[in-house]
């Protein structure tokens, strides 16, 4: 059964990662995945590349997010879909769906913690910070109105392998669950560990999550990954545990030469295909 949604956001915002390879990534995921029913295209506007109180393209990725959190908003959907774009695409949904959805999930299934701030981030990019703008620590260009979306319990860090020394500091002070590449391989259901069932839950895919020999069209692949089919493994028991009321796809880089089925399976295993 196709996972039902209100709407779907397509934001082809590359600023926060610095990288114009992610821009055609969002409609290449909107082409692959049949309409929910409601489609909104985000205008991403061009501007000069600056950098504001440490955060490279600051201005056009806070002016995103405040498109969205408008958008949002004004619909006030309960279930929502963003194809992205960097990591910081589906910032404003997370925010949403949290408020709407006391008591959420947050699988941030990702290479990357994304728990920087523009204090610790060895590169001022946006996209190494959304996590951490969503547990409340972010710069509030990005933060809008609701600075802290989510508590540290409410979080769970899967196939993550590469941390910045202050993330892993930040994990480990906040007792963040992070199940690894390893645990997954052995037993994708242990993505769940200590969530009730059919509770509400946001999964947050960036695609470089993947092992890189198995799907190396991403922004910063990291070697070390979940094989293709033990993330699509693992998607598929998030889905069969919780309630999804939120999904969002990031960081693929078409253009770069992949096997698009291994795309293709991921979100089948997100029941976003027939």
């Amino acid at each position: 059964m196709v996972w039902q949604r209100d709407v779907d956001l397509v934001v082809p915002l590359w600023q926060g990662g610095d990288d114009m390879r992610v821009a055609p990534g969002a409609a290449a995921l909107a082409r692959l995945i049949p309409t929910g029913g409601s489609r909104l295209h985000i205008s991403v506007t061009d501007g000069p590349r600056t950098t504001v109180d440490g955060i490279l393209n600051l201005d056009i990725v806070a002016e995103t997010q405040r498109q969205l959190r408008d958008r949002l908003t004004r619909r006030d959907p309960r279930r929502t879909l963003t194809l992205g774009g960097d990591c910081t695409s589906d910032l404003a949904a997370v925010q949403h769906l949290a408020a709407r959805h006391p008591g959420m999930t947050c699988y941030w299934v990702d290479a990357h913690a994304d728990l920087n701030t523009p204090a610790t981030s060895p590169s001022g990019r946006a996209h190494g910070m959304p996590l951490r703008t969503l547990l409340g620590e972010g710069h509030p260009r990005m933060a809008g109105d609701r600075p802290a979306a989510l508590p540290p319990a409410a979080v769970t860090l899967l196939a993550t392998r590469d941390f910045d020394p202050a993330e892993l500091d930040y994990v480990r002070t906040n007792r963040i669950t992070h199940i690894g590449p390893d645990a997954l391989a052995a037993d994708p259901a242990s993505a769940t560990t200590g969530r009730a069932p059919r509770t509400p839950a946001y999964i947050h895919l960036d695609i470089d999550a993947c092992d890189p020999a198995d799907l190396p069209a991403v922004a910063c692949p990291t070697p070390g990954g979940p094989a293709a089919p033990v993330l699509a493994d693992t998607l598929r028991a998030l889905h069969g545990h919780h309630d999804i009321v939120g999904i969002g796809i990031c960081e693929y880089a078409p253009v770069i030469e992949h096997t698009p089925e291994r795309v293709q399976a991921l979100l089948d295993a997100l029941a976003l295909t027939a």
